[in-house]
């Protein structure tokens, strides 16, 4: 896990070394301070990282080169199949220097060019330069767990991990689009769903997502670090929680909410009954509120929804940064996968209304994840996007998720004798409700609501008055405004045309 920053001239020209170097101090948060600011510069490209040291700690340095010193590579993620990579790798003949999983990108660009992401699990968001060929190849995961921007022409290409990186520069970047790569010759998508066959029998179908899902965790949790889980109490944090024990010895639960909080009740009386250590962070409205607007900057969005689960989940990472903890597990994307809100029961097309939230998650709660995680420097990781448990989902019909008024059933079937019954049949409640938050955020934006142009409001579909506090602080932090929001009730894939229905 890293912040990067690059950037690419045509033909070779010589490059401003400082843009680069703004552009890393903007996202120093995101890298241990002792691996802050690596920097290269190849003829013709910048390259820079603030490394956050998890696989090959005292090996995986970046920049990182090949064994010819003229290819190099800044990397953000993880590669959860590094290792057997790194055996079809050396049968070609590659010799590794380090154990991490950063060296894989520049041999596996060596063997395999353009077509390095299709052998890649896992999240990442990475820029390789080859600077005998003047080549490069920027690629992002096939969900976007991890983040990239770009801005620029065919003379200078920017890329960077956030858009704060881009301000310093006065220019407004572009979202990398996930399941794509980059070279000289332009953008294009190299993810597609993959064929999953399914069983045809219920009770074969059950137990496959559970291996499929037990599978997505066990290769997560493959670290000697501690592991933490945000747990809510809830069933998709119970899942990774219950699976997480199974592969790792070392598991705390982290746990936030307001003082009799539904969630703490089911968080407290689980980890008692599982045997799993449990820090429990209390909130208060006067912090959170105090919070408000910082978390407006780190998130980079106004979108009320994101700002409101950021605030409540940011002192998780907070207790995970203090204990130690750099990795910690979520339960994101289960809702999404498998029909858990209430939307899915009301949409004429709910298949369809699947694959949209899926690949919009980049925008809302995947970068909600990830600048509310990399804001206290810990890494998070999001097992249900696993690309087996996404294959799977893709393909299960809707009877499965939905069944008998029961949201996400083969979910709570599969774990179903991994965790108490309570758990696994819990109803859903949504985060105010079970953390205790209710409606004080938003009452609070709604009294100090700013005067903002009501054209520019309407432009944006913002009709929620507390949306304006949430604009204005986003403004004042100097984004630029996207040509349109990203949280949506219908489909509308928007301007940028990259959300494709996949059959």
């Amino acid at each position: 896990m890293c912040g990067i920053a690059a950037e690419i001239t045509g033909g070779g020209a010589p490059v401003a070394v400082g843009r680069v170097k703004s552009m890393l101090a903007a996202i120093a948060h995101r890298g241990d301070p002792e691996h802050y600011g690596g920097m290269i510069t190849p003829p013709g490209a910048a390259m820079g990282s603030n490394r956050l040291a998890i696989v090959g700690r005292e090996s995986g340095v970046q920049p990182m080169a090949d064994w010819a010193g003229t290819l190099w590579t800044v990397f953000n993620g993880e590669i959860y199949n590094h290792r057997e990579l790194r055996g079809e790798l050396e049968e070609l003949g590659y010799g590794f220097r380090t154990a991490s999983d950063t060296e894989v990108l520049v041999h596996g660009y060596r063997a395999w060019g353009a077509e390095l992401p299709l052998h890649l699990d896992g999240m990442f968001a990475f820029v390789i330069y080859d600077a005998t060929r003047r080549a490069f190849l920027a690629a992002r995961d096939r969900f976007g767990v991890k983040p990239l921007y770009w801005a620029g022409d065919e003379d200078c290409l920017l890329f960077a991990s956030e858009i704060k990186s881009f301000l310093p520069l006065g220019v407004t970047p572009e979202v990398f689009p996930p399941g794509h790569g980059m070279d000289e010759a332009g953008l294009w998508r190299y993810d597609e769903r993959n064929a999953c066959p399914l069983p045809a029998e219920e009770d074969a179908l059950v137990t496959r997502f559970s291996d499929i899902l037990d599978n997505a965790v066990r290769k997560r949790v493959q670290t000697d670090l501690p592991i933490g889980v945000i747990y809510s109490g809830g069933l998709d944090s119970a899942a990774i929680l219950g699976l997480a024990l199974r592969h790792h010895p070392n598991v705390m639960a982290i746990t936030v909410g307001f003082p009799g909080a539904p969630d703490l009740a089911f968080a407290e009386r689980s980890c008692r009954d599982l045997g799993v250590r449990q820090v429990t962070r209390i909130l208060g409205y006067g912090e959170l509120v105090g919070n408000m607007t910082a978390v407006v900057r780190q998130l980079e969005t106004f979108e009320v929804i994101d700002v409101m689960d950021a605030c409540v989940m940011a002192p998780a990472f907070e207790v995970a940064r203090k204990l130690g903890i750099k990795v910690v597990l979520v339960g994101d994307a289960s809702d999404e996968l498998f029909a858990g809100y209430e939307l899915f029961r009301e949409h004429p097309d709910p298949v369809a209304m699947m694959r949209y939230r899926v690949m919009n998650l980049h925008r809302t709660d995947l970068q909600r994840v990830d600048r509310t995680s990399m804001a206290h420097t810990v890494e998070a990781r999001v097992p249900f996007l696993d690309r087996e448990v996404v294959d799977f989902a893709w393909q299960l019909p809707m009877e499965y998720k939905l069944r008998d008024g029961t949201e996400k059933w083969i979910l709570r079937k599969a774990v179903s004798g991994i965790i108490p019954d309570y758990l696994a049949w819990r109803p859903k409640i949504r985060m105010p409700q079970g953390t205790g938050l209710l409606f004080q955020l938003i009452e609070y934006a709604r009294r100090h609501r700013p005067e903002l142009a009501e054209e520019l409001l309407t432009r944006l579909g913002l009709d929620q008055p507390e949306a304006a506090y949430f604009l204005h602080a986003y403004l004042e932090s100097g984004y630029p405004l996207p040509p349109a929001r990203y949280r949506k009730l219908g489909w509308d894939f928007g301007s940028n045309g990259y959300f494709v229905f996949q059959s």
